[in-house]
């Protein structure tokens, strides 16, 4: 072999180089390529299959959606994904309302569990009150507790849309010297989220049927989200709730209703309306930490109801 034919040899063996202008192409293909975060993109763990498809890891690819914040009982995403979700609540009552005023603060713990890609298991409501209103004695005490079931029924990651339909069963366990444990109640709902980008939409609609119609109002709440994506992992966002007496009880002879945080069974609240807005921001430190803070005015008539204000907090730790 000739030394130029050994040279030659050598060229057609070694790789062709890389160019430096080639895209960087992630590794993580399950994951919304399009969601942003503030300190790494980095997941403690990948998604194995365990037991069966879905299980744990839920619907992929819908990630870049940032995670609503007020009325955090009754406001669920159609995101199905799981996570434990710590909850603090800070609402105070209106002095001219028949609660007299006063407040209210709430911890709870949220938990959510996708059993496949598109059916999960919710546990939205339960945690400790500290009430202290005008209207009753300074108490604490154990709230109501609800849980149900959530099922995505439409899914498009190429125009970026979600929806899903569900239920939830709340029980009567909670204390009431803190209002709780006054009716069992069904809602069922469906919720719904559209992307634009780096701007996201999302709503919800939920119906609260008391099992008892004497203890309890049957009540429809409506819920609007939206934010915009100003840099990787934070969103300013804006929010505005809806919540409508549909029938009266006769449990408590009150012209206010117990709005999102119970279910009075009121007995002259049937026909009134009470909406609120809420403005806060995102942040979504990782794939598995984001943090919501909002706070909350009442936009109606303020002594209809008990809605002044509120400054609500949520730290989500996602699988």
């Amino acid at each position: 072999m000739t030394l130029t034919q050994g040279a030659m040899a050598q060229r057609e063996t070694q790789p062709e180089p890389i160019a430096s202008d080639d895209p960087v192409i992630s590794t993580d293909l399950s994951l919304d390529p399009g969601a942003g975060y503030l300190v790494s993109d980095a997941r403690f763990h990948d998604d194995p299959e365990i037991l069966w498809p879905g299980f744990l890891s839920g619907l992929r690819g819908y990630e870049g959606f940032y995670l609503p914040v007020g009325n955090p009982l009754y406001f669920e995403s159609p995101i199905n994904d799981s996570r434990v979700t710590f909850v603090y609540l800070h609402h105070d009552f209106p002095s001219g309302s028949q609660i007299a005023g006063g407040d209210l603060d709430v911890v709870a713990l949220q938990v959510r569990v996708a059993i496949t890609e598109r059916l999960g298991l919710i546990a939205t409501k339960d945690g400790y009150s500290f009430l202290d209103a005008g209207a009753f004695p300074e108490d604490e005490g154990w709230n109501d507790i609800a849980l149900g079931l959530k099922y995505v029924f439409y899914a498009d990651e190429e125009t970026d849309t979600v929806a899903a339909v569900g239920a939830r069963y709340m029980t009567e366990s909670g204390d009431g010297n803190v209002l709780q444990g006054n009716v069992q109640e069904l809602s069922p709902f469906i919720s719904a989220a559209k992307g634009f980008g780096d701007f996201h939409l999302m709503g919800n609609v939920t119906w609260r049927a008391p099992l008892d119609d004497d203890d309890g109002n049957h009540i429809l709440q409506w819920s609007a989200h939206a934010d915009y994506e100003l840099i990787d992992g934070f969103a300013p966002m804006v929010e505005l709730h809806g919540l409508h007496y549909l029938s009266d009880g006769n449990r408590v002879p009150l012209s206010v209703g117990g709005l999102d945080y119970g279910n009075l069974g009121s007995a002259n609240v049937a026909g009134s309306t009470v909406v609120w807005a809420e403005v806060g921001a995102a942040f979504r430190f990782t794939p598995n930490v984001e943090l919501g803070a909002t706070y909350g005015h009442g936009l109606t008539n303020h002594s209809a109801d008990i809605m002044e204000d509120r400054f609500t907090v949520l730290l989500h730790l996602k699988w």
